[in-house]
């Protein structure tokens, strides 16, 4: 009987060692094809102690480099969770500044707010084309003026007659004479262009175009 035990115990070790032999490296095949990782280290029967050694330490960089991309995940993870946190209280604050008390009186004041800036704008615009209008017609306005005092008849009467220039920015525009007479007045007017008439021009007329076109001080 115990020799038969010991047979026993040396087929069932025997058995044991022909199943590692054979179906262990087919597991670590499997197992390496699946996760890459070098499980064959674990016979010790294919690599050194050098090379071991590398393996370890290639494999322990790997530990590594997943540890910390795991960590990176969780901190993502806080990060997201953080963000939609303030984003449900941002929307919880907005709901309550529309909805709540008051609210509708605030949506109310805000879209007559933007109808007063629309109004403002359209208004400013149409200025803003009159101011460019004017701007076109200024020159040709009346803008210089010229009075000259005189008597024509030297033996009586007073400075009664006068020449009124009225010309534009151009020096454009009509002299106005006005001959003051005992029984009568006489007015004549004469068409200027650039502080010339193609009428002749008296003396008087003269010098009130030359004061109207006198630049102001």
């Amino acid at each position: 009987m115990p020799m038969s035990s010991s047979v026993t115990r040396s087929n069932g070790r025997s058995a044991n060692i022909s199943w590692y032999s054979i179906n262990l490296p087919r597991l670590c095949v499997a197992i390496n094809n699946r996760i890459g990782f070098p499980l064959d280290v674990l016979r010790g029967s294919r690599y050194n102690a050098s090379q071991k050694s590398e393996i370890i330490s290639g494999v322990g960089v790997e530990i590594v480099l997943i540890v910390v991309l795991f960590l990176l995940l969780i901190g993502l993870a806080g990060w997201i969770l953080f963000l939609e946190y303030r984003h449900r209280q941002l929307d919880r604050s907005l709901r309550l500044l529309l909805t709540g008390r008051g609210g509708a009186d605030l949506e109310s004041t805000l879209l007559d707010f933007v109808a007063r800036m629309n109004h403002v704008e359209q208004t400013t615009q149409a200025m803003d084309h009159r101011v460019a209008d004017l701007e076109v017609r200024l020159p040709y306005l009346v803008q210089h003026v010229g009075v000259v005092r005189f008597n024509p008849f030297s033996d009586k009467g007073g400075d009664q007659s006068f020449v009124l220039a009225i010309l534009d920015n151009h020096a454009d525009g009509a002299v106005v004479s006005a001959l003051h007479g005992r029984t009568d007045v006489r007015v004549y007017a004469k068409p200027v262009v650039g502080g010339q008439s193609t009428y002749t021009l008296t003396a008087e007329e003269r010098e009130a175009i030359a004061r109207a076109m006198k630049p102001r001080a």
